[in-house]
């Protein structure tokens, strides 16, 4: 698939959190999930509030009705390649990855897994972090093909049952993509959908001696799948920095601030891109590029 599809498509997907409970006063009410950090290392950030924010919807100002630094519960749709080129030391760094991501859960969250290779296969279905058992590593059989946008498709479909206001889908991967038969253009069709954050987490090594030459030769697409979606790309070199990933990874979900407002247009099913502006030169903000303005 070309880079130029993927990156285009990725807007199509872009992710923000759901709001609250307590904060569905409207359907209309349309949540942005930031993360902020300090532009220079040795600044602190400190608590930041409504007046620290500046939010354009297609370039058009927004009145600010929430402004929240509260975690909220997390439903993580977790997406492991199980193709020949994650054998051996990919395999292990995954492992431990998954591992500490779902111990590291608290109890009010929820995940779900998929293995895939040339097609999607459920690991197991949405469960409360409570009820979780230790994943039967058994289980992760590696086999040919990498169908990469086919499991983005499946985790959508997924985000679709999740129970908890904030959906993620994380890709656990070398970033390989050889074997699905959607385009990544045509996956969200609804707000839910173009709501979900994405994720990756790169298991970055040379191609393991184990895969077909066909799988030896590949881009990385991870950095375009994941996009302005509001999430990152973690690059993991050892089990240890898996582990540190699945920490980085859950901590900035829970320390991320939530803006919300009620657009000044009403949902006409089209896509509208965000911008989200600090009034301090200090802070550096990350955040999805826009949403489906569909009713939910």
């Amino acid at each position: 698939m070309p880079r130029a599809l993927v990156t285009v498509a990725v807007l199509a997907t872009a992710a923000v959190l759901q709001a609250q409970p307590a904060f569905r006063s409207s359907v209309d009410l349309v949540t942005v999930p930031v993360t902020v950090t300090a532009r220079e290392e040795a600044w602190r950030v400190g608590e930041l509030g409504p007046a620290d924010f500046r939010v354009l919807e297609d370039g058009v100002p927004q009145e600010l009705s929430l402004v929240s630094h509260e975690p909220r519960p997390l439903s993580i749709c977790i997406l492991l390649d199980s193709s020949p080129s994650m054998a051996s030391t990919r395999q292990r760094f995954a492992i431990r990855t998954v591992d500490t991501l779902l111990a590291s859960l608290a109890p009010e969250d929820e995940a779900t897994m998929v293995f895939f290779a040339s097609k999607p296969r459920m690991a197991f279905p949405w469960t409360r972090a409570g009820d979780l058992r230790p994943v039967s590593w058994i289980e992760w059989r590696l086999s040919l093909g990498t169908a990469l946008i086919d499991a983005m498709k499946e985790g959508l479909r997924l985000i679709e049952q999740a129970r908890n206001p904030l959906p993620v889908i994380v890709v656990i991967s070398d970033g390989g993509e050889n074997a699905s038969g959607t385009s990544l253009a045509s996956l969200a069709a609804t707000r839910r959908q173009s709501e979900t954050m994405i994720y990756g987490i790169h298991t970055d090594l040379p191609p393991s001696k184990f895969a077909p030459p066909v799988n030896r030769a590949f881009s990385d697409f991870l950095p375009d799948l994941v996009g302005n979606s509001g999430g990152t790309v973690y690059q993991v070199k050892s089990p240890e920095a898996g582990e540190a990933a699945a920490r980085a990874f859950l901590e900035e979900l829970r320390s991320q601030y939530t803006l919300g407002y009620v657009p000044k247009r009403a949902a006409d099913g089209k896509y509208r891109t965000l911008k989200v502006e600090s009034t301090n030169k200090n802070v550096v903000i990350r955040h999805r590029a826009g949403y489906l303005a569909s009713v939910k």
